[in-house]
């Protein structure tokens, strides 16, 4: 199946709009803000299939206008279902001058026999911010499915008024090369990444609080600051549900510190 999701959010009187928005099956776009008044507009994408099937082909847009503030969340965690050939995923995000995107989806499960490939392609325009956050799981652990996928690969490129500033190539093959080594998940099961740019943030003082908020946690992480004014964060542990708190926890920081 080929699913497209395309969404355009624009600033109206210092409020965020949807623009528009098209999909088709099996997803839908659900505005879930409460507070008209708020300029952050909260987006869900919901799917109604289980999850993703041996040749599926997902593409997403988003471009976020000019001063526009947007939330983008999944219903859901992403199930990658036993295939005979492969899945693709490309995902392409514009945010034009002063506007920001928070994406903070959900885990993605790898299922045993799966193989998935995508993309991410991110534009930014002068001034314009971004928090893009990703969990990768081992699979159904309650299962005892640990690494037994196929092979998993995502790509991501982040450029800023048409520059790289971040690049991270993200390859499984487990029959290959064990995900659990030294180098890689370090015993540990889950795999977050958060990405954070913002020309105007005081990084030194965010990395410090970071830094002092994840000390205590039963984790290896490390934080590590971008070429230009932002960081990277990366957690190992074994639980999702851990890393999907901690994500949204580190995610108020960086809002408080002027995001």
């Amino acid at each position: 199946m080929i699913s497209r999701v395309s969404i355009e959010s624009e600033e109206k009187n210092g409020v965020t709009q949807l623009k528009s928005a098209f999909f088709n099956t099996p997803f839908k776009v659900v505005v879930i803000r409460e507070d008209r008044r708020n300029p952050l507009l909260e987006l869900i994408l919901m799917c109604s299939s289980p999850g993703v099937l041996d040749e599926d082909e997902l593409y997403f847009d988003y471009t976020l206008h000019e001063n526009s503030q947007l939330e983008i969340t999944t219903q859901s965690f992403q199930r990658l279902f036993t295939m005979e050939k492969s899945a693709f995923q490309e995902t392409k995000v514009t945010v034009k001058e002063n506007a920001f995107l928070l994406y903070l989806p959900h885990p993605c499960v790898p299922h045993k026999g799966s193989s998935f490939k995508s993309s991410n392609t991110i534009y930014l325009a002068k001034k314009a911010s971004i928090v893009w956050g990703e969990i990768l799981t081992c699979g159904r652990k309650i299962k005892d499915e640990i690494f037994e996928l196929e092979q998993f690969q995502t790509v991501t490129k982040i450029y800023q008024e048409d520059k790289l500033v971040f690049f991270e190539n993200l390859y499984l093959k487990p029959s290959e090369f064990n995900p659990l080594n030294l180098g890689q998940f370090e015993g540990f099961t889950h795999q977050l990444s958060l990405v954070f740019l913002n020309d105007s943030c005081e990084v030194k003082i965010l990395k410090k609080q970071l830094d002092s908020f994840l000390n205590d946690k039963n984790c290896v992480f490390g934080i590590s600051e971008t070429p230009t004014n932002g960081l990277v964060v990366k957690i190992l542990h074994d639980k999702a549900e851990k890393l999907m708190l901690w994500m949204k926890e580190m995610t108020k920081m960086i809002k408080q510190n002027g995001f």
